[in-house]
């Protein structure tokens, strides 16, 4: 399905928030990957102090900060030009998704000054879609430190009061404990399908040897024994060669089947283990705040 976005640029002065005389500015960008009408006239209602703009950013923003080396960093000259352009102090940058009966919900705040990222929240939540815009004015509300009683009201009724309360539908330990009944099963219930299938193809190979060894052993014994019998009661000597013959073939592949059990039974118990391990550490988990704390009664942060 082709995607679509729309950009809302708003510039605030909120002086009344804080007591200094130079009170922090922000630009604020919101992207959204399906049409939600009523989200600029209703950010406009929330926030009636803020003017807006319309206009589409460039898309530098719009980057996977996690599969960047320096995320804080990779932005600098881009945001610094921006707060420029703008005259603001912060730059709050957010991404809004709905995909199928789930909310994504990613925000970034830049200091101008700097050009660094000074303050993140992702949120991946399943069956929110009756007020993602509420989450949305939580978040904005939260860095210009003014978050209203019925906001919060309505995320409790929802969700939690706290978002860092929410328990998420998927988590590291039910990756493991899938893992645990069947290889592979974890990395696919975190959406790793390819190592998942490369575990469940490991584990089925390492499996399937054990059990063909297991059988080629028993063979082997079965046949020494009754090679050996054949040998203890033959009394034509070249019987007695033959059978002799026979019987140490079998007893030297009996052992080296039981060598194979126990190799292929190990590598098969312990690569069990190891995909479960590696199921937990790649299990779903919620996103914490992976820089120091916003406070909107400080403007020396970042």
């Amino acid at each position: 399905m082709r995607k679509y976005f729309i950009y809302s640029l708003w510039l605030s002065s909120l002086g009344v928030l804080f007591s200094d005389e130079l009170a922090p500015t922000f630009l604020v960008l919101n992207q959204f990957n399906q049409g939600v009408p009523i989200a600029d006239s209703t950010l406009m209602e929330n926030f009636s102090g803020l003017s807006f703009e319309f206009e589409m950013p460039m898309e530098q923003l719009v980057l996977d900060l996690d599969q960047m080396e320096n995320p804080a960093a990779s932005q600098m000259d881009f945001v610094k030009d921006l707060g420029e352009k703008y005259g603001v102090n912060y730059i709050l940058f957010n991404q809004f998704n709905k995909v199928e009966g789930r909310f994504y919900l990613e925000g970034q705040l830049y200091n101008t000054r700097s050009g660094g990222l000074i303050h993140r929240r992702k949120l991946d939540l399943s069956h929110y879609e009756d007020s993602p815009i509420n989450e949305l004015k939580m978040w904005i509300g939260e860095i210009i430190g003014n978050i209203r009683l019925d906001w919060q009201k309505m995320r409790e009724s929802i969700l939690y009061l706290d978002s860092e309360d929410i328990a998420y539908d998927k988590n590291p330990l039910g990756a493991m404990l899938r893992s645990l009944t069947v290889p592979g099963w974890g990395q696919v219930y975190s959406g790793n399908k390819l190592s998942g299938g490369i575990w469940a193809g490991a584990e089925s190979f390492l499996a399937l040897a054990t059990i063909s060894s297991f059988l080629s052993y028993s063979e082997a014994s079965q046949s020494y024994l009754s090679n050996s019998n054949l040998y203890e009661t033959s009394v034509d000597e070249k019987e007695i060669a033959k059978y002799k013959t026979l019987a140490e073939s079998d007893w030297d592949n009996h052992v080296k089947y039981n060598n194979l059990i126990v190799i292929f039974a190990g590598m098969t118990g312990a690569g069990w283990i190891a995909n479960s391990i590696h199921a937990w550490f790649l299990g779903p988990r919620p996103y914490k705040n992976i820089y120091k704390k916003w406070d909107p009664s400080s403007k020396k942060s970042g």
